[in-house]
């Protein structure tokens, strides 16, 4: 089997080098754009030339996460000005922090399919840098529906998020991340946000240099929940683990560092390196999905295959107006964008039940029986216009 990788225009795909091998998924069409939150209400956005900063992101601290091989020639995206100077964290003081790392794995529902299989899902890791009045957190990794290297920042005294990703930089209003996570429009139909607290803290006095309630804020915009229902939840200390979505997050590290003060600022001064575009990403590399198991029993009788079949792999055609998590035989096997379509390359031929969720957990399509190669597609919902009959 040949392997086909996926590349966005002029630069390899951001996770190309953190799986050590080829890419299962093609993105062969842009995606359709999904209107940005509007900035908080006051907020002056103005457009900045990306040579406005320093080429060099601030150190995370003395460690650095596992390089997402983001190369040089991806051509810089627009950056917006935060609609607040952070001015405040705007020297070379040192301050402490503490980091945590959280290991993340995205948990199918067993009403998708049971995983019969004996495939490692990639990783994907949060790390977080996070003082009482500052936090910036990375995604890393090739197991995210977004793009590895993506960093949110997040201030202690306004919510709402700035974001980096490969679109740019922008502010968020608050709710805004939960989209970004998305793709695009939620109604926040999965499962509700779980904080695990660590059960030795209830029997320690209470510190009050313990940065928690920060983390806890930035879980609150990522479920897009209010601050104020969930920052309580990190009081004393940050969680041992937690629940966004069908996503499932465990502390693997927690070290205090010290950094210089503006390493944690929260506008868009010294923006990390630019990551490459795409409009859908496998999670696994083909050899990987060639292990996945057909059906066991198939039925006798099925529907006619859907369109022109593609070469090889199964061809996943997105077109509702959020990203989707497709998954085969109870395995997430990668995304696809809005109005994109992707193709999963390595599957052996025969039937597998196929199905989609959101990122945030709310099913869009229910197992259904695909032949492979072939083709699936989630349409969009069909909108009664006011001069149809009722």
């Amino acid at each position: 089997m040949i392997a086909r990788v996926a590349r966005a225009p002029g630069a390899a795909l951001v996770m190309a080098a953190t799986i050590g091998g080829a890419l299962g998924c093609e993105p062969s069409a842009a995606p359709r754009r999904w209107e940005r939150p509007a900035p908080p209400p006051g907020a002056h956005v103005e457009q900045l030339e990306p040579g406005s900063f320093a080429d060099d992101a601030p150190a995370l601290g003395d460690t650095q996460p596992p390089p997402t091989d983001v190369p040089r020639e991806v051509a810089p995206a627009p950056i917006e000005r935060a609609p607040a100077t952070d001015t405040e964290f705007d020297s070379d003081e040192p301050i402490e922090v503490r980091r945590y790392v959280y290991r993340v794995q995205l948990n199918v529902p067993e009403t998708l399919g049971v995983d019969r299989s004996d495939i490692a899902i990639p990783a994907a890791e949060l790390y977080v840098d996070v003082s009482l009045d500052r936090l910036r957190a990375r995604f890393v990794g090739p197991g995210w529906p977004v793009a590895a290297g993506s960093e949110i920042r997040v201030r202690g005294d306004s919510p709402g998020v700035y974001v980096f990703d490969a679109e740019g930089g922008r502010s968020l209003a608050p709710g805004g991340m939960a989209e970004w996570f998305e793709g695009g429009p939620t109604n926040r139909t999965g499962p509700p946000l779980v904080v695990r607290r660590d059960p030795q803290s209830a029997r320690v006095p209470r510190d009050p240099s313990a940065p928690g309630p920060l983390v806890c804020a930035l879980l609150a915009e990522w479920a897009g929940e209010r601050r104020e229902n969930v920052m309580r939840r990190c009081d004393p200390g940050a969680p041992i683990g937690f629940r966004v979505g069908f996503w499932r997050g465990e502390r693997t590290a927690e070290v205090p560092v010290e950094v210089p003060r503006r390493a944690l600022r929260a506008d868009e001064v010294d923006a990390p390196d630019p990551v490459a575009p795409s409009t859908s990403r496998a999670f696994l590399d083909p050899g990987a999905l060639s292990r996945l198991p057909r059906m066991e029993h198939p039925p006798a009788e099925l529907d006619a295959p859907e369109g022109t079949a593609p070469a090889e792999g199964l061809e996943f055609v997105n077109e509702s107006e959020a990203r989707v998590v497709v998954t085969v035989e109870g395995v997430a096997v990668g995304w696809v964008g809005s109005g994109a379509r992707g193709t999963f390359v390595g599957m052996a031929p025969g039937l597998y039940r196929i199905a989609a969720l959101r990122p945030l957990g709310a099913v869009v399509i229910r197992p259904r029986i695909v032949p492979v190669p072939g083709t699936t597609t989630l349409r969009t919902p069909h909108r009664r216009t006011s001069d149809e009959p009722r």
